[in-house]
């Protein structure tokens, strides 16, 4: 069976016509009847994902210390220092026993 030249552009004609009316009642169909709304599942997910795109330090502390330590006046207290040794030093000590 042969297909005609004509035959072929009446039916991609055909399929044309068809396909562009399909789409305009799905245009409509989706914005008078269907809507959306966004579960509590959803929402959290993309404030993970949001959190994921966010730098993990604050700009405006980091620039500050980087400002205080290049002028000379960062300062940690002694005592502070030594809490933080002592602290780690017990911590090594119950996690080897």
């Amino acid at each position: 069976m042969m297909i005609s030249r004509a035959e072929i552009v009446s039916a991609v004609s055909a399929y044309k016509t068809v396909k562009r009316k399909s789409a305009v009642v799905a245009s409509l169909t989706f914005d008078a009847l269907d809507s959306f709304e966004r579960s509590e599942a959803a929402s959290a997910l993309g404030e993970l994902f949001q959190a994921g795109t966010d730098p993990f330090y604050r700009n405006d502390l980091v620039e500050h210390l980087r400002r205080q330590i290049s002028e000379g006046r960062y300062y940690v207290p002694a005592d502070a220092i030594v809490e933080k040794l002592l602290g780690r030093l017990i911590v090594e000590a119950a996690v080897a026993a």
